[in-house]
């Protein structure tokens, strides 16, 4: 089974990375005010505090570092997931004591920006806009018929493995 996170984001591997060679570059997309703000008031909503708002527009609760070992775009990671709407349904998760291994620079950009924060051993909690990640198509996925378009997306992400 394919994980959602990873989705169309094989075909970037494929063309950023050949023979060993990764030329795979930091993600740099902001997200647009409005976006930023559905996320604050979303935060608000639900009472949750002590979210740190990223330079891209994202927000996070690191509640575990992990190492000094941050992974960077061409860095091989492994790590497990709940990908979640803002009616708190689950999209999308790993299944107990699976990991999925990925260059990080695959993945969408709310997820990679976020994981670079922290190091091996680290969990995240990552409030994402639309544009860091599916964007502004309905995105089809294995629990739920449908990932709607311009969806927040809360994931709760462990950090496994960096290399």
């Amino acid at each position: 089974m394919k994980y959602l996170v990873i989705g169309s984001f094989l075909l970037m591997s494929i063309l950023g990375c050949k023979k060993g060679e990764c030329n795979l570059q930091a993600y740099t997309t902001v997200a647009p005010q409005n976006e930023q703000q559905e996320i604050v008031t979303y935060l608000n909503s639900k009472g949750i505090t002590g979210a740190t708002k990223h330079p891209n527009g994202f927000y996070y609760i690191i509640s575990n570092a992990g190492d000094a070992n941050k992974p960077v775009p061409c860095s091989i990671i492994s790590f497990q997931y709940k990908g979640r709407l803002k009616n708190d349904s689950t999209f999308d998760e790993t299944p107990p004591g699976a990991n999925i291994t990925e260059r990080l620079g695959v993945l969408n950009g709310g997820i990679q920006l976020g994981l670079s924060l922290v190091g091996k051993g680290g969990q995240i909690q990552l409030f994402v806009p639309p544009t860091l990640g599916f964007g502004s198509v309905d995105v089809p996925n294995p629990i739920n018929p449908v990932i709607p378009a311009n969806s927040m997306l809360i994931y709760e992400v462990s950090l496994i493995s960096v290399n």
